[in-house]
């Protein structure tokens, strides 16, 4: 079989370079605001910042990538197969669609669930993109991407849970009850599943207790690792100077701000696995 294409969606955080230098296909998501138009999530932009009208505006509909559009990126130029890289289903609807196309796709093609979101899912799609370049098949491909979402970790904080609630894309039961306004949620995201970590009262106890769970978590050693942040680039500076150099420093996209609000800031990371990922799907 010939070259395996990775496809992904805007909701990544995956610089716009490392995409073009994997040959990742990133597939757009648009946010809907009555009175400020369209926002489109084909690039993350770092130094992003949303209007203060558009922060205030309710959701009024989100475009994610429709089953057309994973097809055309099944079965466009420069490929023989793909496999096409989903947020966890608990907190996004892609792999739905995802998994349609695939089989529909008139050439082989796998849906997989990355198990985790944002950066966390970058870091996943990228574990895949590196096998891909390296002239491996598709079981392999896969298996690279299944493994990376089973150890890969992140850790951030919110400056409040309003937009995650307003926009509805994870459970309330997942997100857990509102804290103070004064207060920054902290919580852990693997497998599929948000863990709480607790409200701090300050930037500095944020980051703190980022940078406590990221030297816990990556004590074995590190594959790769990247700081994101929503609008709150002088925090992800801060956060990358406590915990050490990481592979990329990436921002939000319009409409990821949109769904988390401004002054996300986290690190995710991929722990140093035991030994080489199977070949083959299990």
């Amino acid at each position: 079989m010939g070259r395996v294409a990775v496809v992904t969606d805007s909701s990544t955080c995956l610089p716009a370079a490392l995409a073009e230098a994997f040959g990742i296909r990133v597939l757009p998501i648009s946010a809907y605001l009555p009175e400020d138009g369209v926002l489109t999530g084909a690039e993350n932009a770092p130094e992003l910042l949303l209007s203060e009208a558009a922060e205030q505006e309710e959701l009024t509909g989100a475009n994610r990538p429709f089953v057309t559009e994973y097809l055309a990126a099944v079965e466009g130029p420069g490929h023989d197969a793909a496999v096409l890289v989903t947020p966890a289903v608990e907190f996004a609807a892609m792999f739905r669609n995802a998994s349609l196309a695939a089989e529909l796709a008139d050439r082989p093609a796998v849906a997989v669930d990355a198990r985790t979101a944002a950066a966390g899912q970058a870091l996943v799609v990228l574990a895949g993109a590196a096998r891909a370049a390296e002239g491996a098949d598709l079981d392999a491909v896969v298996g690279a991407i299944e493994d990376a979402s089973r150890r890969v970790e992140l850790v951030a904080s919110l400056a409040t849970l309003g937009p995650l609630r307003r926009s509805g894309p994870v459970p309330d039961t997942l997100l857990g009850p509102d804290v103070a306004s004064a207060s920054r949620t902290v919580f852990r995201m693997r497998k599929g599943a948000i863990e709480p970590l607790g409200p701090v009262g300050s930037a500095d106890e944020t980051l703190e207790t980022i940078r406590q769970a990221y030297l816990e978590g990556s004590a074995g050693g590190v594959e790769r690792s990247t700081v994101f942040h929503a609008g709150a680039a002088e925090l992800a500076a801060r956060l990358e100077a406590m915990i050490g150099p990481v592979d990329f420093v990436s921002g939000f996209s319009a409409s990821m701000q949109v769904h988390t609000g401004k002054g996300v800031v986290g690190v995710a990371w991929l722990p140093t696995a035991a030994a080489r990922p199977a070949e083959a799907r299990t």
